[in-house]
């Protein structure tokens, strides 16, 4: 069983940046009060959406040849609860890319505050064919990606000249 945590990729540039979406259902199996606390995705599956994102990145960058596995995080921070009904606008900007690996930073915001922020996230580069089967993935890109007519990725969010990610 495959767990996808992007529902929508709103743009990309090849080794720079992409922008994306999750929205959090009111059926979303993870979402169990724990301990009586309010249902909110785990922070963890938070990560791993902008993770997923960033991935994406990778196997885009690269024409469905490499994909990336998380060797580092320098930092992840949560900001917020994403509850059931928000979206999370994410965007991951591309800060270096080598043969032995990608280094990229992200955030996430829902109605422009932001929740979760990470840095320095080094990818080494594996080989998809290995994993998974490339046609496989150009379909389901296919179907998850739908440019938004907006200039800015989303609110509160713009890719600076640098690769990094800025609040506006």
């Amino acid at each position: 069983m495959k767990f996808r945590f992007v529902d929508r990729i709103t743009s990309w540039e090849s080794h720079a940046r992409i922008t994306g979406l999750k929205a959090v259902s009111f059926e979303e199996y993870s979402l169990k009060n724990a301990f009586g606390d309010e249902a909110r995705l785990p922070e963890m599956l938070l990560l791993e959406s902008l993770l997923q994102l960033g991935n994406w990145l990778i196997l885009l960058s690269t024409d469905f040849q490499q994909m990336g596995s998380v060797i580092r995080i320098d930092e992840a921070r949560f900001h917020g609860a994403l509850r059931p009904g928000c979206v999370v606008r994410m965007a991951v900007a591309m800060l270096r890319h080598h043969a032995d690996g990608f280094e990229l930073s992200g955030e996430g915001r829902v109605d422009g505050r932001l929740i979760i922020s990470g840095l320095g996230c080094l990818a080494a580069p594996l080989t998809v064919a290995d994993y998974h089967d490339p046609d496989d993935l150009r379909v389901l890109f296919s179907e998850i990606y739908q440019p938004s007519s907006a200039s800015n990725p989303s609110p509160g969010m713009q890719v600076a000249a640098s690769g990094g990610i800025r609040s506006a």
